[in-house]
């Protein structure tokens, strides 16, 4: 008897666990669909955010590219406007949101640690003071005062990315001016060593505005943390402080953080660059190019359906020499190069109706030798396979250089008339 009330408890236990094994198997694999439709849906959500900022990104570059366009044109024409602090502060403002938007692009799909830096010859100097220019509208009108200082002893002709350090320094200095009322924001450069031919830098960037209190302290430096005196400010909300310490890395510097409740808060970005005694050694200048072709007329065919974008082109090309002729549209542009001979076509992808990529696979048809060069707002990694099949020989970004435009075209002339 009592092995059989034995067997009976042992049976109704194992009876109980295999439920209870069921049910949670059960619960297991609901569990599990609910996390990969959640998993599909987050998927979902970050290609939609993707896709919102690459468009965005297109739509900035258009009217960024007219922008650029005019501001260098304007420099050009008006020869004794070259020193003028406000077109200065315009172009340095253009250079820097065209970068931004770049890394933006990059960011989006790569992630900070995928921007490489580029080793280029500039003036420190000047990049600063044009810094510290695209903030007179921001000071202005506000009860701030941003100062600035360069230490004498540093060789202005340095070799680093500016593009990179701009950004990074003009979030700082937004940061402090957000947070400073009827205060001084105090941004200098000094000189802490000099070795061989490498000098050790130090930008410091130091606001004594309104008390902070703690908590909005190290709200300033978490990333899209919106801190309500900021929303409340003319420059918006606080920076993404992981982005800024990204991009420091990318240029192996260094971030130092000085908070204080009563005296403000300073920052230092201490950075290694090398210098350049030789001011024109490396600089690189196409307006007087290879003078001995001032009579060679090229013709190129602009296709771009903003006029805007169709006069920047051709005021660049037509100073160079070239005979152009400009387009809004695919149809009409399919024929002018079946009855014209063109040493190069720029032809706009983004256009209604038939896009750039139609068109040039049109003139494919009956026309494999003319070079034609896309000229794109689009992010180029979604494009990239689509312009190959399409007989595109290359791509320019908008918005472009004189220079890079310049150059990229001559890559593809049968006899260059830039010397390179």
């Amino acid at each position: 008897m009592t092995y059989y009330i034995i067997g009976g408890i042992l049976l109704s236990i194992i009876l109980f666990l295999l439920i209870q094994y069921y049910g949670l198997k059960k619960s297991l694999k609901n569990k599990d669909r609910e996390l990969k439709s959640l998993q599909r849906e987050t998927k979902k959500q970050i290609h939609r955010q993707q896709d919102y900022i690459t468009v965005l990104s297109q739509e900035l570059r258009t009217p960024l590219y007219g922008i650029m366009g005019l501001t260098n044109l304007i420099a050009e024409e008006y020869p004794e406007l070259k020193d003028d602090k406000k077109l200065k502060s315009l172009k340095f403002s253009g250079d820097y949101l065209l970068n931004l938007i770049n890394n933006v692009l990059h960011i989006n799909y790569l992630d900070v640690e995928g921007i490489k830096s580029q080793n280029n010859l500039f003036n420190l100097q000047e990049v600063t003071q044009n810094l510290v220019n695209s903030f007179s509208y921001a000071t202005d009108n506000s009860d701030n005062t941003l100062h600035y200082d360069f230490d004498p002893e540093i060789n202005p002709m340095v070799i680093g990315d500016a593009s990179i350090l701009s950004q990074i320094l003009m979030n700082l200095i937004s940061n402090a001016l957000r947070f400073t009322k009827n205060g001084d924001v105090y941004f200098s450069v000094h000189l802490i060593k000099s070795k061989h031919n490498s000098n050790n830098i130090s930008f410091k960037v130091k606001h004594n505005g309104d008390d902070i209190s703690s908590e909005d302290q190290k709200s300033i430096y978490q990333e899209f943390i919106n801190v309500e005196s900021a929303k409340k400010s003319y420059l918006g909300t606080g920076i993404n402080s992981r982005i800024v310490k990204g991009l420091v890395n990318v240029i192996n510097g260094d971030i130092i953080i000085q908070k204080n409740a009563q005296e403000g808060s300073e920052y230092a970005l201490v950075l290694d660059l090398q210098v350049q005694d030789d001011k024109n050694d490396n600089i690189e200048d196409h307006n007087d190019s290879n003078e001995a072709n001032t009579n060679t007329k090229r013709k190129a065919l602009i296709v771009d359906d903003n006029k805007l974008n169709l006069l920047v082109a051709d005021k660049i090309l037509s100073k160079e020499h070239f005979e152009c002729t400009t387009i809004d549209n695919g149809f009409d542009a399919i024929e002018l190069v079946r009855e014209n001979r063109y040493d190069v076509i720029l032809m706009d992808i983004n256009m209604p109706k038939l896009n750039g990529i139609g068109t040039t696979k049109r003139i494919r048809e009956f026309n494999l030798k003319t070079p034609v060069i896309a000229l794109t707002a689009v992010d180029i990694t979604q494009l990239n396979r689509q312009i190959i099949h399409a007989g595109l020989n290359d791509y320019i970004l908008k918005p472009y250089t004189k220079n890079h435009l310049l150059e990229i075209i001559n890559k593809h002339l049968e006899n260059p008339i830039l010397n390179q």
